[in-house]
């Protein structure tokens, strides 16, 4: 079984969040075979950012991938938590996979020098991700810490079933190899990434004044991009890319400035 840092061991400092995740248990002969046949990363590292998606490419749930020796612990927001077990039952058929659920815990760490944990694979500055049986304490605004650098996050920012991996910045944040072979919605993600130019993605906003989900940002009369979760001056909004290129005025929200962040990358993609 996976090693569960003792609480004590890293409260005093550390900045850290507990997460609303669920997690389950995926062992028996084959597994890694057979779960990296279905998603869209390849299972490698002690830690992947992966997703399960429809065969039309839209997320049903994101997930990361935790080594548990021949087995893996997969956890994902609890809230896409049965509609993701009931696909990876469909999917397992005949094969002898055990799918169970565990009452482990998920916190994130970050902002401190000999963190626990495992460092979360989409970008090193969101810090560790650490699975526990023994409830840490929670010190800080998780939310707050990954708005402020930009990474959109599937527990705020959208629902099971409406979203393509590019939307959500998965192709740049380490959760798509387009080279590991086949996974389920496959061809529509790789016809994406060779023949269209991505026209929006997810993007971080600060603003002033207040602002809600459905708030439209504009450029001048034209709409550029739509809030989609708010946390104090910072959010998430889906921006149309093609439209804030080509505008000639800055960004407003609710009459206000907005700043609308690059890409994780740090680039204009």
């Amino acid at each position: 079984m996976l090693e569960c840092p003792a609480a004590s061991d890293h409260i005093p400092l550390m900045s850290s969040a507990h997460l609303p995740r669920t997690i389950y248990r995926l062992s028996g002969e084959g597994v890694e075979d057979w779960l990296a046949g279905l998603l869209t990363n390849s299972l490698d590292a002690e830690i992947s950012f992966a997703a399960l998606l429809t065969p039309q490419g839209k997320i049903i749930a994101d997930m990361f991938v935790h080594r548990d020796g021949d087995a893996f612990l997969l956890e994902t927001p609890t809230r896409f938590a049965a509609d993701l077990f009931k696909r990876l039952r469909m999917y397992r058929l005949r094969a002898p996979i055990e799918i169970t659920e565990t009452e482990l815990h998920v916190y994130a760490v970050w902002d401190e020098d000999d963190m626990p944990g495992l460092q979360d694979p989409r970008l090193p500055a969101l810090g560790h991700r650490v699975i526990t049986d023994t409830p840490m304490t929670d010190t800080a605004d998780y939310d707050a810490h990954r708005l402020s650098l930009g990474v959109p996050d599937s527990q705020y920012d959208f629902e099971t079933v409406t979203t393509f991996p590019a939307d959500a910045n998965m192709d740049l944040l380490n959760g798509v190899n387009f080279s590991k072979g086949c996974f389920v919605g496959q061809e529509v993600v790789s016809r994406m990434k060779r023949m269209t130019t991505v026209k929006k993605r997810m993007r971080g906003i600060i603003f002033e004044g207040e602002a809600k989900a459905g708030d439209r940002i504009l450029c001048g009369e034209r709409v550029v991009g739509d809030v989609i979760h708010t946390n104090g001056n910072m959010g998430m909004a889906i921006i149309r890319l093609d439209r804030l290129r080509s505008a000639e005025v800055d960004p407003t929200l609710n009459g206000a400035r907005v700043q609308i962040m690059m890409a994780v990358t740090g680039q204009d993609v």
